[in-house]
């Protein structure tokens, strides 16, 4: 086991346990929605939005447990304001680039919104929005940053900024789908990478990351988010 004084990062053993518990807690929580009434797109949008939180958290228990088995090697260490307050702003412009890009792949596209249910959700009324704002905008940034910034993008930052960075983007944003979903995932994920990288911390990538994801229930709530 690696203490915590050695502070010792990720290294791919983690990378692919990670990913792999991920992938099959993704598949799980799939089955799940299948036992749900699928007439209620209330209910299943409530459930979909803490959905990322738990499996995230359950794909990082896996790598946590490997070796390392401490936290401040994930990037679960203390940050300045000034970091969370940067990543609070670069969260408001996260959400700038998710419309660009929204109205780009309409343009090319047409309209398509793999995520209806969590509108349906967020929309669904005062319960049904305060449950799936604190699953999808505090519960699942959490379980995906520390997944895919403290162990996958921690990882790869050894081998350089294009590694750490746009390869880590690419496969946050291969995890959450091809659709619409996909550029707007690896946005994020670029803007997140780039954050932890500059402070090897995982908090300014929680933040940005609740803060787009906020931004993104509050406007699906008045309807002003069609798509994700």
């Amino acid at each position: 086991m690696i203490t915590d004084g050695r502070w010792q990062r990720p290294g791919w053993p983690e990378i692919l346990i990670g990913l792999v518990a991920y992938a099959a807690l993704l598949v799980s929580f799939g089955l799940l929605m299948g036992l749900l009434p699928s007439n209620d797109p209330v209910i299943l949008g409530v459930v979909g939005s803490t959905a990322g939180g738990f499996v995230g958290v359950g794909a990082f228990a896996a790598p946590y447990s490997l070796r390392i088995r401490a936290l401040r090697p994930f990037g679960i260490r203390p940050v300045s304001r000034r970091w969370l307050m940067t990543a609070t702003g670069v969260g408001i412009i996260g959400y700038g680039l998710n419309l660009i890009i929204q109205f780009t792949y309409q343009t090319w596209f047409g309209s398509n919104d793999p995520q209806s249910i969590l509108h349906a959700a967020a929309r669904g009324g005062p319960l049904p929005f305060l449950l799936s704002f604190l699953g999808g905008a505090i519960f699942t940034p959490f379980g995906e940053e520390i997944l895919f910034r403290g162990v996958v993008a921690n990882a790869l930052n050894r081998y350089g900024a294009f590694a750490g960075v746009v390869l880590s983007s690419i496969i946050f944003g291969l995890a959450h789908g091809v659709s619409v979903i996909l550029p707007v995932a690896i946005m994020v994920g670029l803007l997140s990478a780039i954050l932890f990288r500059a402070t090897g911390s995982v908090w300014p990538s929680v933040v940005l990351h609740c803060v787009y994801n906020g931004a993104n229930s509050i406007a699906s709530a008045f309807g002003f988010a069609p798509m994700p």
